[in-house]
């Protein structure tokens, strides 16, 4: 029988390596039997996991080889011949919790014997079939966080949500939800992100953890980015349907990371309504119940379409005499000219793949009891290369003629001048009304509305629908003169035809408003109210009497006398010869005063 057994010490994580002893002994039926038996030995780490195609973790420090071979003589029974060996570990393992295994095989060499022992005929030693021909032995890792019982039992769990990714910068928003499924609203983004978070609340270290993501057709995998310099690292498959992220080894006890993986949408089409992405989570530790989590989300496509409008002028004089249907020639029987300008802008891609967008105009065509309000000429378009409007009857209906473009501007010029510089009527009261569209073609404003739908084909960046229109002279006159100013809304909104159930439209609509104003001259006819004339006049005259009085006071009313305007003279009459020795002395007086004078008295010896 032959004994073999193995001495390992026992690895720690942070020790590259380890000494192996391995003993041979064998032991026969007959105690006296003690032949000299040689013996070949194999060593070999890891046979199994790299029959399965994984790399090894460690090989043997002589040759660098993941086995050993050789021979040993054993001389008799019962005593061991051992060997030792030296095991590194290689560098950037992974599997740090299961144990490195060993196995040790030998098999008995055929003696040769000479002389006369030699022609007889003796069976050579063979191993004990009941035996195994080779052992193994197991180097365990000591693990830290995983008990006292080395063993991890680890409790990952995995949270995910969609995220719209801004161009060029590492900002994330969620995507908000529509029944409480995430709505993916493509426009021109090409790329969406996937948070995630892997949380090991209350449980062991996790070695080897990680995250396996598979996603549809529709999305390919692009990058990742990681918050906070978390332990975390993607790689993917060629075409980007699969991803492994590399959570750590081993991903702490009570550990916590959020990263975003970025998904390319250029896979995306109109028939995509869905998408799915599977994520499950991986270890070497032992955990009971682990995630597999399917994201979900929906697929709209979100047209990039703004709509703006004008109204030209947007306020308007209405006078004169009302004139029938019937004897109305050319356009400029009927009233006032408004252009109405509709821009549609396209910010996103051509719309020749997604349907039609259509222009809706709800058009305020009459009062409530059928009288014209507004009456359209024509509707034309540029930045289209086909255009009509329904229903065209709806257009110029009575044929009346057209002017030129020049006519028309001159006449604009005119009316702006004639009404410019008019001021606001002081009234006792202002009144006003608004005639618009409602639901249904009418509402409580008294207008009855048309709705023109106006077909964008083949829009493609931008284009402008323009409205010419006249403002009905007669119905003002004759139902509105009271008042001092109409409003007159027209509404428009965009509308896709014959598109999918994941196009969406934004909201895109807008209000032009024109406000209707009587004529100055037309409405001073009827003349200011008695009251205002009086008060006016009152005011005048105490305002006179006040500045009289002001007036009077100052005393420019007060009548000057003959003596104030002429002055009075006292006079005196003064001997000559006194008058003469006066001015003398005096002359003297003065002359003295002065040095200069008085030395050229001295000198000249005057007296």
């Amino acid at each position: 029988m032959f004994k073999a057994w193995l001495r390992i010490t026992q690895l720690n994580l942070c020790v590259h390596s380890i000494n192996v002893t391995a003993c041979f002994s064998y032991s026969a039926s007959a105690a006296n039997y003690n032949p000299l038996l040689v013996v070949t030995y194999s060593l070999e780490v890891e046979a199994e996991r790299r029959k399965r195609g994984l790399l090894p973790r460690v090989v043997f420090f002589s040759g660098n080889k993941y086995s050993i071979t050789g021979s040993m003589a054993l001389n008799s029974q019962n005593k061991e011949q051992c060997l030792k060996e030296s095991i590194k570990m290689l560098d950037n393992i992974r599997d740090k919790l299961h144990g490195i295994p060993l196995d040790v095989s030998v098999e008995i060499l055929p003696s040769k014997r000479v002389g006369r022992q030699a022609s007889l005929v003796e069976l050579p030693p063979i191993l004990d079939p009941k035996k195994p021909v080779s052992i193994r032995s197991e180097m365990s890792f000591l693990k830290q966080g995983c008990g006292t019982d080395n063993v991890c039992q680890s409790n990952l769990v995995v949270t995910s949500r969609f995220c719209n990714k801004k161009p060029n910068q590492d900002v994330f928003t969620p995507i908000p939800l529509e029944g409480g499924v995430p709505l993916v609203s493509l426009s021109d983004q090409k790329e969406i992100a996937l948070e995630i978070t892997v949380t090991n609340n209350k449980g062991d270290d996790a070695y080897e953890a990680s995250l396996n993501a598979t996603f549809p057709n529709a999305l390919s995998y692009s990058t990742f980015r990681v918050i906070q310099n978390a332990p975390v690292t993607c790689a993917a498959n060629k075409n980007g349907s699969h991803a492994e992220c590399d959570l750590g080894n081993p991903f702490k006890r009570d550990s916590k990371v959020t990263f975003y993986i970025i998904l390319s949408t250029a896979g995306i089409s109109l028939n995509t309504t869905e998408l799915e992405i599977d994520l499950v989570l991986d270890t070497t530790s032992e955990q009971k119940k682990m995630d597999h989590v399917k994201v979900r989300a929906k697929v709209a496509f979100e047209l990039q379409l703004s709509l703006s409008g004008q109204a030209q002028p947007s306020q308007v004089y209405y006078s004169g005499e009302v004139k029938g249907e019937s004897a109305m020639r050319t356009e400029s029987d009927v009233g006032s000219a408004i252009r109405y300008e509709f821009r549609i802008i396209n910010l996103g891609k051509p719309l020749t793949n997604y349907g039609t967008t259509t222009l809706v105009i709800n058009w305020p065509k009459e009062v409530i009891h059928g009288k014209r309000l507004l009456y359209i000429m024509d509707i034309s378009a540029t930045g289209l290369k086909k255009f009509n409007c329904s229903p065209a009857n709806q257009i110029n209906p009575l044929g009346l003629i057209k002017e030129p473009t020049s006519n028309r501007k001159r006449r604009a010029i005119d009316d702006k001048s004639s009404t410019e510089g008019s001021v606001a009527l002081l009234t006792d009261k202002r009144e006003s009304k608004t005639l618009s569209c409602g639901s249904g073609g009418s509402d409580d404003s008294g207008a009855l509305c048309e709705e023109f739908t106006c077909p964008l084909q083949e829009l493609d960046s931008n284009a402008v629908i323009t409205v010419n229109a006249r403002l009905w002279n007669g119905t003002f006159i004759e139902d509105f003169s009271k008042l001092n100013y109409v409003y007159i809304d027209v509404k428009a909104s965009l509308r896709m035809v014959g598109a999918g159930q994941n196009i969406v439209l934004k909201k895109s609509d807008t209000l032009l408003r024109v406000t209707v104003f009587p004529e100055r001259q037309a409405h001073q006819h009827g003349g200011l109210p008695w009251w205002i004339i009086l008060v006016a006049i009152l005011l005048g005259l105490l305002l006179l009497a006040l500045l009289i009085f002001l007036l009077w006071k100052c005393g420019f009313f007060k009548r000057t006398k003959y003596e104030d305007r002429v002055p009075s003279y006292n006079a005196m009459r003064i001997k000559k010869e006194e008058r003469d020795d006066k001015a003398e002395q005096v002359n003297w007086e003065k002359l003295e005063k002065k040095p200069w004078i008085t030395s050229w008295k001295d000198n000249e010896h005057y007296s």
